[in-house]
């Protein structure tokens, strides 16, 4: 299990894995195994020697060895092994990622943000910020010098079905070589630092960003790693440097969610979707004409049962009925129930043998 978790299993590795787990007893010549997996068999001999690297052991001859025995002609998994597979859930369903099928996502037309992770850590939080990213929109993801090697399957698992943002992915060694092809560079900031530059919000950064952008410039924002951030040296590449204005009795933040403020910000800049909305499910807004009908039925109706009464009150009491129903805007499927409610309760008690 452990030395699964070390190995970065790419789709193409899965598939091997998986030829081999659902072969009869799984049992299988290389000939089959790399008809099921789609690749030559030397593929399979270079998984086992990562295998060798994850569990310190000599790799044998052939590698294939390392994983499966030999039964005649062909190689069965060997048994701890495959439970491990199946514990570590390399099997159908881990291949939909849960179920859930890749999104078809792609990069916007012309230039986009390009979100640089530095010294990430932990490969789930790189899935996660590639599901962040994609619901913000943006596609361009690159990693400088990810602790753990990439790729990692984990990141898969986390992406939630964003897996073309990690299979784009492209890892630098070093921060000036993320962003050497860039014109513009933001870093996120979450403590003062002594230098003189210009500082944004999220929002004024994306706005920033969608303003460069259209004139045909590439801009990167800079994710420190997840225990500290940026160092002073990761900012010094930076032109502008980007805090959010949250809570400064804490102020802690995933990486994901540092990416997410930003891609939502970045999204929202140009969306047009109205700020406040009234849901109405296609029947429209009764105009103040239809209310005022409703009104002066239901006034007359609480006259008639006496509910007004006594004479005093009944002003105050009209007003604050009145103000009820114009607070919001109802609509006319609505009225039309409560039209319904008055005759109800007009002639209702005497068509149930309940007289007054």
């Amino acid at each position: 299990m452990d030395a699964l978790k070390r190995i970065a299993l790419t789709d193409p590795k899965r598939a091997w894995l998986r030829a081999h787990l659902d072969a009869p007893d799984c049992t299988a010549t290389e000939a089959a195994l790399a008809e099921a997996a789609g690749q030559p068999i030397g593929d399979y001999h270079a998984l086992a020697a990562e295998f060798a690297v994850a569990l310190d052991v000599d790799l044998p001859s052939p590698p294939i060895a390392l994983l499966a025995e030999r039964a005649g002609e062909a190689w069965r998994l060997r048994t701890p092994l495959a439970f491990a597979l199946g514990i570590h859930r390399v099997v159908p369903d881990a291949w939909t990622r849960g179920g859930k099928e890749a999104a078809r996502l792609q990069p916007a037309p012309g230039e986009s943000p390009i979100v640089v992770l530095v010294r990430p850590q932990l490969a789930e939080n790189i899935g996660t910020t590639a599901r962040a990213m994609a619901n913000g929109g943006l596609f361009h993801l690159r990693l400088v010098a990810p602790r753990d090697g990439w790729p990692q399957d984990r990141a898969w698992r986390t992406a939630s079905g964003a897996d073309a943002i990690l299979e784009a992915a492209e890892v630098f060694p070093d921060v000036p070589s993320a962003l050497a092809d860039c014109h513009r560079v933001f870093a996120t900031c979450p403590r003062p630092r002594h230098m003189i530059k210009p500082l944004r919000t999220a929002r004024a950064a994306a706005e920033d960003t969608r303003e460069i952008n259209g004139r045909g410039l590439r801009c990167a924002v800079m994710f420190g790693p997840e225990r500290a951030g940026l160092e002073a040296e990761d900012m010094a590449h930076a032109d502008t440097l980007v805090r959010y204005p949250l809570n400064p009795a804490h102020m802690s933040l995933n990486l994901a969610q540092a990416v997410m403020i930003f891609a939502y910000e970045w999204w929202t800049a140009t969306e047009p979707t109205p700020a406040r909305k009234l849901i109405t499910n296609g029947t429209p807004v009764a105009t103040k004409g239809l209310l005022e009908a409703f009104l002066d039925r239901l006034v007359s109706e609480l006259d008639a049962s006496g509910f007004l009464e006594p004479e005093k009150k009944r002003a105050n009491m009209v007003r604050n009925l009145r103000h009820w129903f114009e607070r919001g805007e109802v609509t006319e499927q609505e009225l039309r129930t409560l039209h319904g409610v008055v005759t109800e309760l007009s002639v209702g008690r005497m068509r149930r043998g309940r007289p007054d």
